[in-house]
This record gives C-alpha cells, structure tokens and sequence, in this order.
C-alpha cells in the first residue's frame, strides 16, 4: 500500500538517514550505496532521530574511516513527492 507519510530525511556523506511516522511509532531506516539498513522502531521523533544517528556512525565505523556524525544533523521533511513502501 503506498500513502504519503510524515517524517524526516538527512544526508550525511553518502549516507540517507530516514525516520518516517507510521501511525503510533517512528520507523528507521538508513541508505547507503547499495544496501538498506533497518533499525528499531521508536516512539517519539527524537529517539528516532538519535537512533538513526547512532546506526549511521555504527555503520561508517565498519565500512570507512570516517569523522564522527555530527549530533545535530539537517533534518529535512518528506515532500509531498515523496512515498515509502513498507514490505512485511
């Protein structure tokens, strides 16, 4: 099923960190070249925000040496053409 939902993006290196609202929770996912990386679901936007943070720099730390991710990234909101579908 596709529908508009709310949330936020950010770049960070050639990274995508996503946290998008789906219904009570903040769902998490992180995009990197070639592979999607899933995270926990949480229930607030800034625990979502900071766990999206924590698996971008766990993530940079097994695959490049990289600086440290800043803790106050860009947050961007979804436009209105953007969609995410949700597999089971």
């Amino acid at each position: 099923m596709f529908r508009p939902l709310k949330g936020y993006k950010a770049q960070y290196h050639d990274l995508t960190l996503l946290v998008a609202s789906d219904f009570d929770e903040f769902r998490v996912v992180i995009q990197a070249p070639g592979t999607i990386v899933q995270g926990r679901r949480q229930f607030n936007e800034a625990q979502a925000k900071e766990h999206a943070r924590n698996m971008a720099a766990s993530y940079l730390k097994e695959h490049e040496e990289a600086d440290p991710v800043p803790a106050a990234l860009e947050w961007i909101p979804f436009g209105p053409t953007e969609w995410l579908a949700w597999n089971p």
